[in-house]
């Protein structure tokens, strides 16, 4: 009689953890999937923020500028800037499960000092990032500056 109750409580055991253990690696998986969706989220709050306050820059005039702090995710490749036509692009870079991934936002005036701001190495924390404003050129235009504060 008591070999089978505990054969018995093998057999429920074994039950038990054979519905379990896949539930734990579903769980794992979707964990990690929804850490990836809170980085790419993340990434495009990023990129919004630096281009609003660069419009925002660029509208008010000469001598302008802002300091903000923008949160870079972990899977970061690199923040840069470039040219588009008359005006600037901040873009993000950043490593998916399906690859690497670009945030771009357009910016309305034009960048100087074009480059990487942010790259793997300093990725995964708050970066202080100073945006400025001159003006240049005959039709007195409004050229943006951003660059890291260390």
């Amino acid at each position: 009689m008591k070999g089978q109750v505990s054969t018995e409580l093998l057999v429920i055991v074994g039950f038990v953890l054979l519905i379990f253990i896949p539930l734990l690696v579903l769980v794992y998986l979707k964990a990690n999937d929804a850490n990836q969706q809170i980085a790419s989220y993340q990434a495009e709050l990023a990129v919004s923020r630096l281009g609003s306050l660069a419009n925002s820059i660029g509208s008010l005039g000469t001598s302008s500028e802002v300091i903000t702090d923008v949160y870079v995710p972990p899977n970061t490749v690199s923040l840069s800037t470039n040219d588009a036509g008359r005006g600037g692009e901040i873009v993000l870079k950043i490593e998916t499960g399906q690859g690497q991934t670009e945030i771009v936002e357009v910016v309305k005036y034009p960048i100087d000092g074009v480059g990487t701001i942010v790259d793997k190495t300093t990725a995964g924390g708050w970066v202080k990032i100073k945006i400025s404003s001159t003006y240049q050129g005959t039709g007195n235009e409004a050229h943006i500056k951003i660059e890291r504060v260390i």
